[in-house]
């Protein structure tokens, strides 16, 4: 997983779908600068030829 630029924050209702109305997944990350974070994003990644959206994800 890369590390995050967004500075956006949402809760899983606010970000459920990308742009392209994909669902997006709750993740967590696991590189070493944002270790435990969540985010949103689309299930396939974009180097797999998914979406590039991504959220960073609040309680």
């Amino acid at each position: 997983m890369s590390s995050f630029s967004n500075s956006s924050m949402a809760s899983v209702d606010e970000g459920r779908y990308c742009r392209y109305g994909n669902e997006a997944l709750l993740k967590t990350s696991l590189t070493q600068l944002n270790s435990g974070r969540r985010f949103l994003t689309y299930r396939i990644s974009k180097k797999m030829g998914g979406c590039d959206y991504f959220l960073l994800y609040e309680d």
